[in-house]
């Protein structure tokens, strides 16, 4: 009898399981969901959907050509003593494959504009600002890369930039 019990709570675990299954596939209709009718479109939505239809979004044809940098950790100085530094973590993205090797060769010349640029500006901007302002940062990385590469780098990733207080509790 206990066996009877279980073969038929065993069988009954397993069709539920099928039937499930075969609903979520579709090859059997879900009868909890009944079809709505559709309503015709307005003209409106009509105009909608051929719009969205021709803006729909391309996706490269090539994977972007990724230049990893060094992470870069600038101090702010500030009345002679280096109380923060931002770290900032970013890629530069080729624009062939081709020019790698030439941005690979001058990545040092990179670096060297970004710290001479933003260790004078970080010093100014956070007399008056305790936020790191990512949108310009990634707006003079951009400027570097365009000075220093030219065509050969297409844009500049910005993976995450942030400040950090160098104080030590004593």
């Amino acid at each position: 009898m206990k066996r009877a019990i279980v073969i038929i709570l065993v069988l009954l675990l397993l069709a539920g399981g099928g039937a499930g299954g075969l609903i979520m596939l579709g090859i059997v209709p879900n009868p909890f969901s009944p079809k709505i009718p559709e309503k015709p479109l307005t003209a409106a939505e009509k105009a909608a959907q051929e719009l969205a239809a021709r803006n729909k979004f391309k996706p490269p044809l090539a994977a972007f050509v990724q230049i990893k940098i060094d992470d870069m950790v600038i101090p702010v100085i500030m009345n002679g003593q280096s109380d923060r530094r931002v770290m900032i973590i970013s890629r530069i993205i080729a624009n062939q494959a081709s020019d790698k090797a030439y941005i690979q060769a001058n990545v040092s010349r990179f670096q060297d504009a970004v710290i001479h640029d933003l260790v004078p500006y970080f010093q100014n901007y956070f007399l008056n600002n305790d936020m790191v302002d990512v949108p310009e940062i990634k707006v003079r990385l951009v400027k570097h890369a365009k000075t220093v590469f030219g065509d050969r780098a297409k844009d500049v990733l910005l993976v995450n930039a942030f400040e950090q207080s160098s104080n030590r509790i004593q």
